[in-house]
């Protein structure tokens, strides 16, 4: 399409970084129009959402506890290959961004990786000299990050974003600005152009574009940030700010249906039905494994089905809401041992892996679990991210609109666990796990959470919802989504779905950064931060136990570090290694929480956001005898000790 005079205009004003003025008359300064739709973000180029997230989405609104709420307009989220446009309104609704996602920013020379701050040494991005710049406005500090090009997008250019990933979650519900400086360069070395948007708000020429003039009467506090933390403008190729979303806001959802199921468990008791209770004679660890279900308060519409278009049920205020109870799936493994031990043994309620189901607690490591431990283990299905959830997912892949069929039913997938704690403590523990004469085999005073991949990436947050538990072991998880997806090898197969949909790759970029506002609800970045005091969530102190395997080809160890910056844990000590931004600890560590690193021998993964090889690390501490006792005494005494001897390194034998 041939461009107007004026927009081949505001070309030039993007390559010399000067503004458009009249040249004479009284008619004073002539709005300059730039060449970006008038939805569209001012400052970016080439794309309608970068840079991304921006207050060029934003606007004023006092009812929030931000004081801001998104607008982003129709037509600007990314379309698929069906021309379906992505509507923002489930966005919307949110006083800002995600704490979590990457800040995303392109140009159209493309940017070169030269001297940018690295995954590996974080400490350079809070430098005066750091080329990407991110600030909390209200504190003025730096904010430690690394940033990166989107490997995957390599061969794409101009499409090609450059992500910069804050060390640890950002404050909820604070204005942060984003820098990118005259120090980052384009892939020949030389300059990036600055954007048309951004040289006419840093020049105060006016403009034709509503976004860009509804960011002006704010945006002299993003450049004074910037020159106080010794970024003056002259050193600025763009730009921009962004308020993150309120932790009330993440948290309303998951905490209101918790709230309102606690208080239907307190007057509806929970009763079950049992499909199989199988004796198990050829296993001599594990006497009985039962199948069957449960009741728990039903949050979602059409009868909680798995189908098209269910989604969380909300009353007036938008808050989800329950009139009733549903059948949800478990099952239970009984260790031999409970009908012989001194006392009733402990429970253990098992989080299953990546869009699994309650049937995997019956598989063989966890059985040799619960037998060492001497406990009773009990799944349940993660209701938005197990097997029969998989239709779901696959349409939220293909029309980012579908989101909310994932993502916020993963709230019914949170209260499902409740549920099950109360079920435990309550009925399971008086009428189902008794023996022939109907004594109880277990201590209903006694439940924990262990959580194994995607269970201990949603078992910080079943930890913090829950009001009752207070230990969980989290083996080989982490967080955010959008940060462990592309470092994974279960990625490809997702990824190729929405690949198919949205054929861009800087709009799969920005699709995962959209999905992790909403995953922000459930998964452990939106309660990473608190989970450990408790109190945010109304509940008691929470300990957790991380486990992870260095070289974890399904859940990258980027995450894992990211959330135990998040949490404000250390590593026990002797570790085989100390991440940049966490510090080691010695233990033992009586009712304290820590990161344990177990060193398999594989290699240090790629640095760019590309899948390892598969070293089978993934599978690594849930296999090792060492893990299985530290998790033990950890239930039993709070207490986190080094179970192998020195450094946990099983190389060449298992950490006995």
């Amino acid at each position: 399409m041939q461009r107007s005079l004026r927009s081949i205009v505001g070309v030039l004003v993007a390559l010399t970084g000067s503004g458009l003025v009249a040249c004479g008359g009284d008619s004073g300064p002539t709005a300059l129009e730039l060449d970006v739709a008038a939805g569209c973000n001012p400052l970016g180029s080439g794309h309608c959402m970068t840079p991304w997230p921006s207050s060029a989405f934003e606007i004023e609104d006092t009812a929030t506890a931000t004081g801001r709420h998104l607008a982003i307009p129709a037509g600007t989220l990314p379309t698929n290959v069906d021309d379906i446009a992505g509507d923002p309104a489930g966005w919307n609704t949110a006083d800002g961004f995600s704490a979590a996602a990457p800040l995303l920013v392109t140009f159209p020379t493309g940017v070169s990786a030269a001297g940018l701050p690295s995954l590996a040494d974080m400490a350079p991005s809070l430098a005066a000299a750091s080329p990407t710049v991110l600030i909390d406005m209200a504190t003025g500090a730096r904010v430690a990050h690394y940033a990166e090009l989107d490997a995957p997008a390599a061969a794409h250019g101009e499409n090609q974003a450059l992500m910069i990933r804050p060390a640890q979650r950002l404050l909820g519900g604070h204005r942060y600005a984003v820098a990118i400086t005259t120090r980052v360069h384009a892939p020949d070395g030389g300059p990036l152009p600055v954007p048309a948007g951004f040289a006419a708000l840093r020049d105060g020429t006016p403009t034709t574009h509503p976004l860009l003039e509804a960011m002006r009467p704010r945006f002299g506090a993003v450049l004074a940030a910037l020159a106080a933390a010794g970024v003056p403008q002259d050193e600025l190729v763009v730009a921009w700010d962004f308020t993150t979303a309120s932790d009330a806001y993440v948290r309303r959802d998951a905490l209101a249906a918790r709230d309102r199921a606690v208080s239907w468990l307190d007057t509806h008791p929970i009763d079950f039905t049992i499909a199989t209770d199988d004796e198990t004679p050829a296993d001599p660890q594990i006497r009985r494994t039962i199948t069957g279900t449960f009741d728990a308060p039903l949050f979602l519409t059409n009868a909680g089905r798995f189908m098209a278009g269910t989604v969380i049920a909300r009353d007036a205020e938008g808050l989800p809401v329950t009139s009733a109870f549903y059948r949800v799936p478990f099952t239970a493994i009984i260790p031999a041992c409970a009908y012989t031990a001194a006392t009733p043994v402990p429970m253990v309620v098992y989080g299953h892996g990546l869009m699994g189901s309650s049937s995997e607690v019956a598989g063989g490591v966890q059985r040799t679990t619960a037998a060492e431990l001497c406990a009773v283990f009990v799944a349940t299905d993660m209701r938005g991210m197990s097997t029969m959830d998989l239709p779901a997912i696959a349409r939220a892949l293909n029309e980012l609109s579908h989101a909310d069929e994932v993502m916020e039913v993963l709230v019914q997938g949170i209260v499902n666990h409740v549920a099950l704690v109360r079920a435990l403590r309550t009925t399971f523990a008086s009428r189902l796990f008794v023996t022939a004469q109907g004594a109880s085999l277990v201590d209903a005073t006694k439940v924990s959470y262990y959580g194994i991949s995607q269970g201990a990436i949603f078992g910080t947050s079943i930890l913090a919802y829950e009001p009752t538990m207070t230990r969980a072991a989290l083996a080989v998880g982490g967080a955010n989504y959008s940060t462990l997806l592309d470092r994974s090898l279960d990625w490809p197969t997702y990824r190729g779905i929405l690949e198919g949909a949205y054929p861009d790759p800087l709009d799969i970029t920005l699709a995962v950064s959209l999905f992790q506002m909403r995953w922000d609800k459930t998964e452990g970045s939106g309660v990473a931060a608190d989970v450990l005091a408790g109190t945010a969530f109304g509940g008691p102190p929470k300990q957790v136990l991380m486990q992870i395997a260095l070289g974890d080809e399904q859940v990258p160890n980027v995450g894992s570090y990211w959330q135990a910056r998040t949490m404000g844990i250390a590593v026990l000590a002797p570790s085989p290694l100390v991440p940049w931004g966490l510090s080691a600890a010695s233990g033992p560590l009586p009712d304290g929480s820590a990161l344990v690193l177990e060193d398999g021998g594989a290699p240090a993964p790629p640095e760019p956001n590309v899948a390892p090889g598969n070293f089978h690390m993934h599978d690594l501490t849930r296999n090792q005898p060492a893990s299985r006792r530290q998790i033990g005494a950890f239930f039993a005494t709070g207490i986190i000790a080094n179970e192998c001897a020195g450094a946990c390194v099983c190389t060449t034998t298992a950490c006995n």
